[in-house]
């Protein structure tokens, strides 16, 4: 039942049944195909990284090289994989209601604002401060986060907007509930994928990428896992969304990466304070 009449149905006091309980709709197959191509991509890499054999391995290929970013591709990679085994051993619902148990009035303040580093706001900010690093820096931060920011919004508004955030969920169509900050506005539609975690893997991993600083290359990994993780400890994703946001952000940083390394233009190394 779409959403429309989702809400004129609950209005009049009815009920309505949820496909969702039960499945991922349309989130398997993806999730399948996703794990499948990600997975036989990776393997490939650690045998013979010489030698990519599809696009993502090669995009991987491209933009890893250097020794700093290392502790990204294993701290991230270690996520994939522990993240798919949580999600595939059981269903959505139960991955919010295992991790909901980790919530601590101590925490609150915390991911309340560690969140925001995911937002629009975020992405305006770095992008400002990174024209007077180079103008290099701020297209490439630009360009990842206009289309990755762009792809997410798609996918939520047009491909994936039947999905329901967890305060709709399990208000309507479960028998559990869940905790979450009293007084906090909670959104309730268009839930995969996260477009915070996009955003903040798309930023974090695109200045990684610039930075080549082993000593900046884990705190921004953990920076964007973080931000990533506050969306589900605020109860406004399911793991399952932010799992698929990372994914995302972290594509589009390193094919916009490869893509602007092949050309080299002078300007690029200029920026509002080297003219």
């Amino acid at each position: 039942m779409r959403r429309s009449n989702q809400l004129s149905y609950l209005a009049r006091g009815g009920e309505v049944a949820c496909p969702e309980r039960f499945n991922f709709g349309k989130l398997p197959r993806l999730f399948e195909a996703a794990n499948i191509y990600f997975f036989t991509s990776t393997y490939q890499l650690i045998i013979d990284i010489k030698r990519p054999i599809n696009v993502f391995s090669l995009i991987v290929n491209s933009a890893l090289r250097h020794s700093s970013y290392i502790p990204f591709y294993i701290a991230y990679i270690l996520f994939l994989i522990g993240g798919g085994i949580f999600l595939l051993s059981t269903n959505r619902e139960n991955t919010h209601l295992i991790l909901n148990q980790f919530f601590y009035e101590s925490l609150h303040l915390f991911f309340r604002n560690i969140t925001h580093f995911g937002d629009g706001l975020a992405a305006f900010v770095i992008i400002i401060v990174s024209l007077f690093v180079s103008y290099k820096s701020a297209l490439q931060i630009g360009l990842t986060a206009v289309f990755a920011g762009g792809s997410t919004q798609l996918l939520k508004n047009f491909v994936f907007d039947d999905i329901n955030r967890p305060s709709w969920f399990f208000k309507y169509f479960s028998e559990n509930s869940i905790q979450t900050i009293e007084g906090m506005d909670l959104n309730i539609h268009n839930s995969f994928p996260s477009g915070h975690t996009t955003t903040a893997f798309a930023l974090y991993v695109s200045i990684l990428l610039l930075t080549k600083k082993s000593k900046w290359t884990l705190f921004l990994t953990l920076l964007a896992l973080v931000a990533g993780y506050s969306r589900v400890y605020l109860s406004q994703h399911f793991f399952v969304d932010i799992y698929f946001g990372s994914l995302m952000g972290t594509l589009w940083a390193l094919l916009i990466f490869v893509a602007l390394g092949r050309l080299d233009k002078s300007w690029f190394q200029k920026s509002l304070l080297k003219r």
